[in-house]
């Protein structure tokens, strides 16, 4: 169980970059200057990605968080038994 975790983390640590840059870039697109060309629809679609991007991000977040401190435990808990 302890590979798995350190599994997860390694495959959180390379996926979360990537969410917070594409994230950014989400949050620079309406300054610019063609973004009040967009209909009702595509602001809609592109609202509704930011949200989703930001869900994504902020539960990779509380995952690495989580699985950090249950590496952490479980490290322990091997100190202790060996």
């Amino acid at each position: 169980m302890a590979r798995e975790l350190i599994e997860l983390l390694q495959e959180l640590r390379i996926i979360l970059p990537g969410v917070q840059v594409l994230f950014a870039f989400l949050l620079t697109v309406p300054f610019a200057g063609r973004f009040t060309e967009l209909t009702a629809v595509q602001r809609y679609v592109f609202f509704g990605t930011l949200l989703c991007t930001a869900a994504a991000t902020a539960l990779l977040i509380a995952l690495r968080r989580t699985t950090g401190c249950c590496s952490a435990r479980a490290r322990e808990g091997i100190a202790e038994d060996g």
